[in-house]
C-alpha cells in the first residue's frame, strides 16, 4: 500500500489507523498497544486499500468502514473472554429459553423483570434498524425505555446485577467473536412452559389470545383503507377487550401491573404507532382512532 501513497499520505494514514485502534481497544477493554494491533492486521488492511480508479467501486466511507471492522475484530481477539463491558447488554435484552426456567422458579429473575412478545406482534429489530413481525412467542428481559439496555445492566459500574445467574443467551453471547449459530440449539421459553398449570389464569390467557391476537389486530388495521374506515369499530373492540382483561385481572386477582406484560404481552395500544395510528379518549369516555399527529413546525 505504501507504494501507492506518497510518504506524507502514508504517515497520515498510519497515524489515523493508530488512533482508530486506540478507540476500539478502549471499547473492548484490551490493554494491547495500538501499534501492536495495527501491525497484527496490516496485511488485511493493505488488501483493503484503494484500487486503481477504474477498478474501485467503493466510496472512501465504505473503505474506512471495512478498515474499522478489521480493527474491531482484531481487538476483540486480544481478549477472548467476557470482561463485563456491557457491549452486549446495551444492544437489547436477552430472550429467555427453556434453559432459564430455573432462574424464574428460584426467583433470580422475577415476573416483573420480563415481558412477553406475542406471535405476530410488530417489533423493532436493532440489528437492521427496522421493524418486523415476531414469528413465534418469546419472553424477554425488560429493557430501559430510553436506549433499550437490559434492565439488569448497571451503567454506573458497568456490571450485570445477575451476572452469576444470567440467562443462557447471555452465557453464549460473545461480542468479541459473534456466532449467530451459537443460539440455534436454544428453545425459546413461552408462557405455556411457565403458566400452563395456573388454572384460571391460564384460561384467561388463552381466551385473551383468542379474542385479541396480533394477527387479528394487524389484519383489521390493514383493512382500514379498503373499507374506508368501516373496520374502526372492530379495532376499537380489540383494544377494549385487551384493556378490560388487564383491568379485570388487576382488580379481581390482585396481580401487579407489570406482571400483566408477562401474562398478556404488551398492550395492543402500544403497537398502534407502528401503523401510524393513535387512540384518543373523548370527554364522554369514548375513544377514537386517528392518524398520528405530525409535530408542528417551529
Amino acid at each position: 500500500m505504501e507504494n501507492d501513497l506518497n510518504r506524507a499520505e502514508w504517515s497520515f494514514f498510519v497515524t489515523t489507523l493508530k488512533e482508530e485502534a486506540r478507540d476500539v481497544l478502549w471499547k473492548v477493554g484490551s490493554s494491547v498497544a495500538p501499534e501492536t494491533l495495527v501491525k497484527s492486521v496490516m496485511k488485511q488492511l493493505e488488501a483493503l486499500g484503494p484500487k486503481p480508479e477504474a477498478e474501485e467501486s467503493r466510496s472512501q466511507e465504505e473503505i474506512w468502514k471495512q478498515v474499522k471492522e478489521v480493527l474491531l475484530k482484531a481487538a476483540y481477539d486480544t481478549r477472548p473472554y467476557c470482561i463485563k463491558c456491557g457491549e452486549c447488554c446495551s444492544k437489547g435484552s436477552p430472550t429467555l429459553t427453556l434453559d432459564d426456567v430455573s432462574l424464574l422458579r428460584k426467583g433470580k429473575i422475577g415476573p416483573n423483570d420480563v415481558f412477553t412478545i406475542r406471535t405476530g406482534e410488530v417489533v423493532s429489530d436493532n440489528r437492521v434498524e427496522s421493524t418486523l413481525k415476531n414469528q413465534e412467542e418469546r419472553i424477554k428481559i425488560r429493557e430501559t425505555a430510553d436506549d433499550k439496555t437490559c434492565v439488569f445492566y448497571q451503567k454506573w459500574n458497568r456490571e450485570c446485577s445477575i451476572y452469576d445467574d444470567r440467562p443462557a443467551q447471555c452465557r453464549l453471547q460473545e461480542c468479541w467473536d459473534p456466532k449467530p449459530e451459537a443460539f440455534s440449539d436454544l428453545s425459546p421459553l413461552t408462557r405455556y412452559d411457565l403458566l400452563q398449570d395456573t388454572g384460571d389464569i391460564w384460561q384467561i390467557i388463552q381466551r385473551h389470545d383468542e379474542r385479541c391476537s396480533h394477527e387479528d389486530f394487524s389484519r383489521e388495521i390493514s383493512r382500514l383503507g379498503a373499507t374506508k374506515g368501516q373496520t374502526v369499530e372492530k379495532i376499537l373492540e380489540l383494544l377494549s377487550f385487551d384493556h378490560h382483561v388487564r383491568e379485570f385481572v388487576t382488580q379481581e386477582l390482585g396481580i401487579d401491573g407489570q406482571t400483566l406484560e408477562l401474562l398478556f404481552g404488551r398492550p395492543l395500544s402500544d403497537s398502534l404507532h407502528y401503523y401510524g395510528l393513535e387512540i384518543e379518549e373523548q370527554s364522554d369516555g369514548t375513544f377514537i382512532l386517528r392518524p398520528v399527529k405530525e409535530p408542528e413546525a417551529g
